[in-house]
């Protein structure tokens, strides 16, 4: 039974980097093309990803199952198919009888990713989303303040939602991992990344803060 849970969470991390490949590919081909315009069309283009709040109201939407419990209490394929619509991309496979599959969608910049078990949701992730006219509160010594065991919500109160959102339900642990490309005061490129166990802050790495 251990190695059949195993192999299960081996095909579908596969199955997730797959598809992030893919995004990433996509994305970085972007940024060369973005590279070559000036930085008052790389701001409208942030802009326009961060209005597009339909779009992550969605994402939010999107039910986490359980991975070893077959996704019970996730949403099917169909259901989130229904609210993102076709995806761009899609992955499957077969191990020992249980069925894994991931889609991703992309619209301009952003990247919605969904791997599922037995077609039920079992992790999501939305990638190069902005959000954008809000003040940089997290610098690097409210960075270093936040303590081990803050709850996502005490976090998110005090210096706003994350841009970036992975999260996935395994064995009734659910993890998520925040980033904060906005609303960070650093270089070009800072960031911050929490990952919340079971709604504890479990590790958090930053880079370029100050």
């Amino acid at each position: 039974m251990k190695l059949k849970k195993a192999a299960l969470i081996s095909v579908v991390i596969a199955a997730g980097l797959s598809l992030s490949a893919c995004s990433s590919s996509n994305n970085e081909s972007s940024s060369a093309k973005s590279t070559q315009t000036s930085k008052k069309k790389s701001s409208s283009v942030d802009k326009i990803i961060s209005q597009n709040k339909e779009l992550r109201s969605k994402f939010d939407q999107i039910k986490v199952g359980d991975l070893m419990s077959n996704g019970k209490g996730g949403d099917t394929e169909k259901q989130v198919k229904a609210l993102l619509g076709s995806p761009n991309s899609t992955t499957s496979s077969k191990t020992e009888g249980i069925k894994t599959s991931g889609t991703s969608w992309t619209k301009g910049k952003v990247t919605i990713t969904v791997a599922y078990v037995n077609k039920r949701a079992i992790s999501k992730m939305i990638t190069g989303f902005k959000w954008t006219g809000r003040p940089a509160k997290l610098d690097k010594k409210s960075f270093d303040s936040i303590a081990d065991g803050s709850t996502y919500e005490s976090v998110i109160k005090k210096y706003g939602e994350p841009d970036g959102l992975d999260e996935s339900l395994i064995m009734g642990k659910k993890t998520v991992s925040a980033t904060w490309l906005t609303g960070v005061k650093g270089d070009t490129g800072a960031n911050a990344v929490l990952t919340f166990t079971n709604n504890k802050l479990t590790d958090k790495t930053q880079t370029d803060l100050k």
